[in-house]
């Protein structure tokens, strides 16, 4: 099992380069929001519980996939609040068998602005530029160990999954 941590700030086409690999790959794609959007159907966005919540159903999940044989490719904004995050993630992947891969992607603050008030971003929590404004003030720069970085200011999602399938041999 491969858990493929897809990470960057919002609005750098995470999701978008993950439905176009897992086309490549046949690895399924967890998004981040199934978590978000579920614990905040229960608990206060932001409470400890609701990032209590968001990070034990990440971490039954991405267990239950590595038992399974079941490889995943996680959308993820890694930010100052989720970083102690990550390393959990990784323990229960890695003690079950798994392993987990980074890729970041990001873009220049123009195309971002452009992106995050684009049509396909209007159901999204950040979807105004001065909201990602704000949040980018809590993005994490790279996790240690991060494999590929890749700009795709001026790629398309096509070519940015096939640039991650051949570089991470996928």
């Amino acid at each position: 099992m491969q858990l493929l941590f897809i990470y960057g700030a919002p609005a750098t086409g995470k999701l978008t380069v993950a439905r176009e690999l897992a086309k490549l790959t046949g690895f399924k794609v967890f998004h981040n929001h199934l978590t978000v959007d579920l614990a905040a159907t229960l608990f206060e966005h932001g409470s400890e519980d609701y990032f209590d919540y968001v990070r034990s159903l990440r971490l039954e999940a991405f267990e239950r996939a590595a038992k399974a044989d079941i490889s995943l490719i996680f959308t993820f904004w890694y930010s100052s609040i989720s970083q102690p995050n990550v390393e959990k993630y990784v323990r229960v992947t890695e003690s079950n068998g798994g392993e987990v891969l980074f890729v970041r992607l990001h873009c220049r603050p123009e195309i971002l602005e452009r992106r995050v008030v684009s049509e396909s971003r209007q159901n999204w929590k950040i979807s105004s530029v001065a909201a990602l404004r704000a949040a980018l003030e809590n993005t994490a720069d790279v996790i240690p160990g991060t494999q590929l970085e890749i700009d795709n200011s001026d790629l398309e999602p096509e070519l940015v999954a096939l640039e991650i399938l051949e570089k991470l041999e996928l």
